[in-house]
């Protein structure tokens, strides 16, 4: 510099210190050493990925999955009646059983210029007797068919001719194949509860199993001549006229649907078009994507209970490096960076693995579904990429969002407080923290009381989310109900207490804000463990009493083989001097409308209900409080008790709602029950039902034998059934007593406690992690310890000693928060002040919980033991 230059003068305010490159290297630094912290993050978003990837693909399939198109592969589109009722706010309803469109539309649409060709549908129950029993595939209810084109129905090649009269039969490869028939022979075919002998006209090779009879025979066979269906079809295949595409036929076919007065139709196309053919998947996807929904809820607040209590284990490791670099000139908005950089690119790192996990184990759950019924076996699951996406998107948010609310405290701190608080437990949680978590706790109370109200699978919902309200709340109070316990505790030591235990206890009352993080994490795993358990037991235990109690049948007739009880044998069994009463049974759904507290918008809901014949009250005692059940004919319906109630309808009301197709219809209520959970909350009249069932119209038969012939013998009923193929008996006591196998369970029942053991293991192991990664992080304390005289056997001693105490806080801090909610439940259902279930869920859980603090803290206390002798 010449000496004529002067030096320039310094800037008013000098560079910033902390810029992106250097605060990234730095973040990183920081985090050396700091491992165990790190690794408590990586097995929370590892667990976490796994399980919303999990919930993504169910969500997805509900949403986008299709079974493959097998009945009319050759249509380009497929029209049927509506799959859903409508609803003014909220997803529709789907409908379970299959509703007609008129026949007369088949030839309206076929005049259309872009249809090229018009055939419509018809699907009953039907299956092909050969020695060896029956043949009729997976489903024989729509087995029975309507001849139609050879194009529509996707035939690649046929031998023999159409069925022409009443006496002819078409079967497909399979099916031909498997009864040993060839073109001409006589086969014996059982349709409609009828076995008749029919000649083999054809053999058709389609993809789907069909027995094919003509349009006047297959219209009569399925109850299309007369009655509730008389004159519709099932669906209408539609073939595009050449250079006209399937979605201009749609919109043409749509326009004309609409012009049409008092038709109600739908369009498929493309993958679509296998919703038409199954009208159960409707209702499977708005399952799926419900259980979705419900099973998300809790999943995302264990993860993020979990992802934030291991997020404050790292950032507690670094509290004294953090506060030296705040007072070094660092803002807070600089320290928070430093704890969410590492942290989330922790949790970038861990995706991918999460991930690629939920992905088989979606596969998994998706098996066990189908296995448990909740799902037709046709409808594939989807591995899409969107619920990687929303993974990819979500947890990272959260991972975020967690590292900024654990390092708030100590970035906001003035830099005196951060560095004093690097030698002491943070300062007491603020007032409104405590009175929050008290009001949840009260909360949860409330929540838990509708079971006392609602004798129902409805009520216990409160119970489950009391218990997770419980959680929260204990949560929130946690810091300051252990301070206190502990204090207490230790002002209340008897003088010959050791001095381990002596100081375990003081160290807890010290630290009890670390503490506090481990017990309230092990004790919402007691939580969620006794209070959806327990909560499912006690109505399962409900369930099989009322059941056992007003089940008076002793034999159930069934045909699954065939799609349903043929009525000749419905009529043998009733005219047997043997039998006391045989009522036919037929599960099916209900849609019912009401108002919300009587105001607001309508809204439609769909529940369980089942079919009865006359003389139901023979063979069931439903706990009838009002009206009687033999009045149940032609068009009436009894309620149970707690459905009526909640929706205003009392007995000899008329009531207005919608079958399981749709129809709506009104019917009288005759009767209300107290018995809805050990059978449905509506019961029809067979009548009412007669024309609104999927197949035939009755699924089992209940038989009630005469005392003075033994109930237990069914030998005397065989007789009378012996003579139609594919009808089973069994004992009521046989089929209803349960084997010990999750088939035995109900499929919501199994899903719950599947998911929620995953659940559970996913908590145990952050946990775990957790504990052994705070067990780490206080070598200068047991360095401190060691150099004072205490042995390595000494000091592993008062490690355990603390684990001993956290795990017992944990159990009874769990215990109680689910202990309210459960006694409520015992009372509403059982009629006691505790819960159904077994009993040994209490202190297994209760073992689980201290192995596992024993674990986490002896193994990394031996560590550090052996590392301070050395030192």
């Amino acid at each position: 510099m010449s000496p004529e230059q002067e030096p320039a003068a310094p800037s008013a305010s000098p560079s910033p210190p902390w810029r992106t490159g250097r605060l990234v290297s730095l973040a990183v630094r920081l985090t050396r050493g700091r491992l165990s912290g790190l690794l408590a993050i990586a097995v929370a978003v590892l667990g976490g990925a796994a399980f919303v990837t999990v919930g993504g693909v169910l969500a997805d399939t509900g949403l986008r999955s299709h079974p493959p198109v097998e009945r009319m592969p050759g249509a380009d589109a497929v029209v049927t009646a509506q799959l859903a009722l409508p609803q003014q706010e909220g997803p529709d309803v789907a409908l379970p059983e299959r509703a007609g469109v008129p026949d007369t539309l088949v030839e309206r649409l076929e005049r259309l210029p872009e249809v090229a060709e018009a055939a419509g549908d018809v699907g009953f129950p039907a299956a092909v007797v050969t020695a060896d029993g029956v043949e009729s595939g997976s489903d024989p209810r729509p087995a029975g068919r309507v001849w139609t084109s050879p194009g529509l129905v996707g035939a690649s090649g046929m031998t023999g001719e159409a069925p022409r009269d009443s006496g002819d039969v078409a079967l497909d490869t399979e099916t031909a194949r498997a009864a040993g028939a060839e073109i001409g022979d006589e086969v014996r075919v059982t349709t409609a509860g009828h076995t008749s002998e029919y000649r083999l006209s054809g053999v058709v090779d389609t993809p789907a199993v069909g027995i094919f009879f003509d349009g006047a025979t297959a219209a009569d066979l399925a109850g299309r001549t007369d009655g509730p269906r008389e004159a519709t079809v099932d669906a209408i295949g539609l073939r595009a006229a050449p250079e006209v595409s399937s979605e201009a036929l749609a919109e043409t076919v749509r326009t004309r649907i609409e012009g049409e007065d008092g038709t109600d139709a739908v369009v498929h196309t493309g993958a679509a078009r296998g919703d038409a053919e199954i009208p159960e998947v409707s209702v499977a996807r708005a399952a799926l994507v419900g259980l979705a929904g419900s099973l998300g809820g809790v999943v995302l607040l264990v993860i993020g209970f979990v992802v934030a209590g291991a997020v404050s284990v790292s950032v507690a490791a670094q509290r004294r490096d953090l506060a030296l670099v705040r007072a070094v000139g660092a803002t807070p908005r600089q320290i928070r960076r430093l704890v969410a950089v590492p942290t989330v690119l922790t949790a970038l790192g861990t995706l991918p693995f999460g991930i690629a996990a939920g992905y088989p184990l979606a596969g998994r759950l998706y098996t066990m579904l189908a296995g448990l019924g909740v799902i037709p076996t046709e409808l594939p699951v989807r591995f899409g990429a969107l619920p990687a996406v929303a993974t990819a998107v979500l947890l990272p948010g959260a991972v975020w969002l967690a590292a900024v609310a654990a390092s708030w405290r100590t970035a906001g701190a003035t830099p005196v407080d951060a560095l004093a608080e690097t030698v002491a437990e943070p300062r007491a949680p603020r007032p409104w923290r405590v009175r929050a978590g008290a009001a949840l706790l009260l909360a949860s109370t409330a929540l838990a009381v509708p079971p006392l109200l609602v004798r129902s699978e409805a009520g216990i919902v409160g119970t489950a989310t009391g218990s997770l309200v419980a959680v929260i709340g204990l949560a929130l109070v946690g810091p300051t109900l252990v301070r206190a316990v502990s204090g207490a505790l230790a002002r209340r030591l008897p003088a010959r207490t050791s001095p381990l235990t002596w100081l375990a206890v003081h160290n807890l009352h010290g630290h009890s804000h670390r503490v506090a993080g481990a017990v309230v994490a092990l004790a919402m795993a007691v939580a969620l463990t006794l209070g959806q358990c327990y909560a499912h037991t006690t109505v399962l235990v409900a369930t099989e009493r009322q059941h056992a109690d007003s089940t008076l049948a002793d034999y159930r007739v069934t045909a699954p083989e065939i799609g349903g009880v043929p009525d000749a044998v419905v009529a043998t069994l009733r005219d047997s001097p043997e039998v006391t009463a045989a009522v036919t049974s037929t599960p099916t759904s209900v849609v019912w409308r009401y108002r919300e507290l009587g105001v607001g918008e309508v809204i439609l809901e769909r529940h369980p209900a089942r079919a009865l014949g006359p003389g139901a009250d023979e063979v069931l005692d439903l706990g009838v409080t009002a009206g009687d059940m033999g009045r149940l004919a032609g068009e009436t319906v009894a309620l149970g008790e707690s459905f009526a109630r909640l929706r205003g309808v009392g007995l000899g009301d008329r009531v207005t709602f919608h079958m399981g197709d749709g129809a709506e219809v009104r019917a009288d209520v005759v009767a209300l029950y107290e018995h809805e959970l050990g059978h449905e909350p509506v019961v029809l009249s067979r009548d009412l039902a007669v024309g609104h069932v999927t197949g035939a119209p009755d699924t089992s038969l209940l038989v009630r034998a005469d005392p003075a012939d033994g109930a237990d013998r069914p030998e005397h009923l065989i007789g009378g059934v012996a003579d139609h193929p594919g009808v089973e008996v069994e004992t009521v006591a046989a089929t209803d007593r349960p084997s010990g196998g999750i088939r035995d369970v109900p499929p919501n029942v199994a899903i719950n406690v599947v998911v929620l053991l995953a659940l559970l293991g996913y908590v145990l192991l952050s946990v775990a992690n957790r504990l052994a990664a705070q067990t780490l992080q206080r070598g200068t304390e047991v360095d401190t310890l060691r150099s004072l005289g205490m042995t390595p056997g000494q000091t592993r001693s008062l490690l355990r000693r603390e684990a001993a105490m956290i795990a017992v806080g944990a159990v009874g801090a769990g215990a109680l928060a689910a202990a309210v909610p459960l006694a409520l439940a015992g009372i509403g259902f059982l009629g006691r002040p505790w819960p159904g279930g077994p009993g040994w869920l209490l202190p297994a859980t209760a073992l689980t919980v201290a192995l596992l603090a024993w674990l986490s803290v002896e193994l990394p206390g031996r560590r550090l033991a052996a590392r301070a002798t050395r030192r």
